[in-house]
């Protein structure tokens, strides 16, 4: 059993969660997600390597049609500013000849000096494919992989671009997914290096538009509506969640920090685990009608996205997927079915349900970038045979920071479960055992905001 002191700090957040975002959350519009699917699934094909020359057809012109709308969507006065980012990639097993990847970027700039510098993302790849995945001239609408998270980051950044948070936030369309994760890798890489901004978090959302999928029972008869399946064996309703996945393992982690790992059991505490876990706080905080379920991989078998690739260049990254997927739409070529076209076209997008997703991570990039940076050098020395546990770490620069909580966890628990207000001290000793539980720190602003939870590592000294 915790002492008392401990047990009461356990019961409730002693500075409480940041207020609602329900005035940012209510602008994103069902509307205009249809819209933005509908537009981009009327380019036909947005094959990596298909027209580019055509005002109407092709991956050109759905790249300058992203950009049209971002450019739209800047206020006077205003700060987002887009550009198409262009990269040449060697030649490949989807690229033969190698390929001109164009990317369309916007940036927010935050408005707090000392936190701009954290750059939050939200991603979703704009190429699409059918059945071949080197068929540049079919048809290959991709209502769902992945216009669905295209038209969530054009969404946000539509809804932010007025309300610029204290960090700065990029919506990034990549190309190239589809053949390799190009856009997305050539994207990640350029920022390695980048001292200007630096990434922090990055929330890819690829094939989150059909909560159903597979779980739909076909129409009877041509447009009759479709029914859900009677054995749905989820215990939440399909359509009021989403699927997180993240990364244990670091990719970028050599021998001696996967030994460093091991010695910690801290095999479930990335920082993409880390993020992941913040989702569900901010969907609790938030009561958001979606909700996450966590799913503690990198991504689903056979199948991969373009938070991988900035895993793969060290950087913080999640994927929202649907909890359902009909493999039968998807990488398919669209045929008729019951006097209908069957494939991943916009009729099986749900509105409502990617309004939710869209909703889920804006709470997230709400509470990221107005929260203080994570704590740094967060530790728990383990030079003494004790039965506590002494930990400290470094203070946060925003000048709006109030303080820090230490957070623990049971070994076998995969969210943290109590938490110790500690106020501005960098320096605590907790009457518990450093053997039995997982440490953390975050820090808190004085609106309430909460950073992430920055692990605590061991130190002898």
């Amino acid at each position: 059993m915790l002492p008392p002191i401990l047990l009461a700090a356990t019961l409730a957040f002693p500075v409480p969660p940041a207020p609602t975002s329900a005035a940012l959350l209510a602008q994103v519009s069902e509307q205009r997600l249809k819209q933005n699917i509908d537009a981009l699934a009327a380019f036909g094909t947005r094959h990596t390597l298909s027209d580019t020359a055509s005002d109407t057809r092709g991956i050109g012109a759905a790249r300058r049609w992203i950009k049209s709308q971002f450019d739209s969507f800047n206020p006077a006065g205003g700060t987002l500013r887009a550009e198409l980012e262009s990269f040449d990639v060697p030649k490949g097993p989807r690229v033969p000849t190698g390929a001109n990847i164009v990317n369309v970027v916007a940036v927010l700039p935050g408005t707090r000096p000392e936190s701009a510098q954290r750059a939050y993302y939200v991603v979703g790849h704009f190429d699409s494919r059918n059945g071949d995945a080197m068929d540049v001239t079919g048809d290959a609408p991709g209502a769902n992989d992945d216009a669905s998270g295209t038209a969530v980051v054009i969404e946000l950044a539509r809804v932010l671009a007025a309300h610029p948070l204290e960090s700065t936030v990029v919506f990034l369309c990549t190309a190239g997914e589809e053949q390799g994760l190009l856009g997305a890798k050539a994207h990640a890489e350029s920022k390695v290096a980048d001292k200007a901004l630096t990434i922090r978090g990055v929330l890819n959302n690829d094939i989150v538009g059909d909560p159903w999928g597979h779980l739909r029972i076909p129409p009877k008869a041509p447009g009759e509506p479709w029914t859900l399946s009677p054995t749905d064996p989820a215990t939440r309703p399909a359509n009021l969640t989403v699927r997180i996945f993240s990364e244990g393992l670091p990719r970028t982690s050599d021998p001696e920090r996967l030994a460093r790992i091991r010695s910690l059991a801290a095999e479930y505490d990335s920082p993409s685990r880390q993020l992941a876990r913040y989702i569900a706080s901010v969907a609790e905080i938030e009561q958001t009608t979606v909700q996450p379920a966590i799913i503690f991989r990198p991504d689903r078998f056979l199948r991969g996205g373009d938070h991988s690739a900035f895993n793969e260049a060290g950087f913080t990254a999640v994927r929202f997927t649907v909890p359902n997927e009909d493999f039968s739409r998807q990488h398919a070529d669209v045929k008729p079915r019951d006097g209908k076209p069957y494939g991943d076209v916009p009729e099986f997008v749900d509105p409502a349900y990617l309004a939710g997703v869209a909703r889920l991570n804006l709470a997230t990039l709400i509470h990221l970038a107005n929260a203080p940076d994570a704590p740094a050098n967060v530790q728990i020395l383990t030079a003494n045979l004790t039965n506590d546990s002494t930990l400290r770490w470094e203070a946060s620069k925003e000048t709006d920071a109030a303080g820090f909580e230490v957070v623990w966890r049971d070994t076998t628990q995969w969210q943290w479960t109590h938490v110790q207000d500690v106020g501005a001290a960098t320096q605590i000793t907790l009457p518990i055992s450093k053997d039995n539980v997982f440490f953390g720190v975050r820090a808190y602003d004085k609106d309430g905001y909460r950073s992430p939870v920055t692990f605590a590592v061991d130190a002898k000294k």
